[in-house]
């Protein structure tokens, strides 16, 4: 039985799925741990402790990217005139 105009075979619409990680991420480290900070401070601190006391390059690395930025990559072709003329043809856009 079609129908009628105006109305839908599902009015509550599609059945909402499992929250997306972030936001079950998001809400656990909100939480307060029993020493009053929340995860997301421990996990910092955890990290940092991770970059300074054991040296960690990856931990450091992760660190200098979020704070500072991802440095700028450049390429060098090893041709002047090649470069020169790539330069010149990107500046013109």
């Amino acid at each position: 039985m079609p129908y009628a105009k105006g109305t839908t075979g599902n009015p509550y619409g599609r059945p909402k799925k499992g929250k997306c990680l972030t936001d079950i991420l998001e809400k656990a480290l909100a939480k307060k741990r029993e020493d009053g900070k929340t995860n997301k401070a421990a996990l910092a601190e955890t990290l940092i402790g991770l970059a300074i006391d054991d040296k960690d390059i990856a931990a450091i690395k992760y660190i200098m990217d979020r704070v500072d930025g991802r440095p700028k990559e450049t390429v060098s072709l090893g041709n002047a005139a090649i470069e020169t003329k790539l330069l010149e043809a990107i500046s013109h856009e």
